[in-house]
């Protein structure tokens, strides 16, 4: 019976010692599940931020680009404007050359006109009776 006893206070004991050690084993890995638990909400936090700033770029992209094509639009405007301008402004510098074209045609018609009418006149005037001689 002494023999059970010793027998089962071996058991016993070894029952303590494998309690004690799956209580460490317990307490490391708590620990380690704790420590996962933190790195978890350390990378949740990272991840939020990131989308958050990936939301912010989204975001800034968007209205850059919806900038860009208002601006695009802005300078095709101001292009058709100007080349419409620029038409414009062609069509009156022709009209004005012409003009002056015209213009000096007529000035120069005059001229001839006018010489011949001087003529005209200077040789009247030199046979009128008691005009200079040269």
């Amino acid at each position: 019976m002494l023999q059970d006893l010793d027998s089962l206070a071996a058991r016993i004991s070894q029952m303590v010692k494998f309690t004690r050690q799956l209580q460490d084993e317990r307490s490391t890995m708590q620990a380690r599940v704790r420590t996962l638990e933190q790195e978890r909400d350390a990378l949740r936090d990272q991840l939020q931020r990131r989308e958050a700033d990936y939301s912010s770029v989204s975001d800034r992209i968007a209205a850059h680009e919806a900038e860009l094509q208002s601006l695009h639009a802005q300078a095709r405007a101001t292009q058709a404007t100007l080349e419409t301008d620029v038409d414009r402004y062609k069509t009156e510098c022709e009209t004005v050359k012409h003009r002056l074209a015209a213009t000096q045609s007529d000035a120069s018609h005059l001229r001839l006109v006018a010489d011949k009418a001087k003529n005209q006149i200077d040789s009247i005037l030199m046979r009128l009776p008691g005009a200079p001689r040269e």
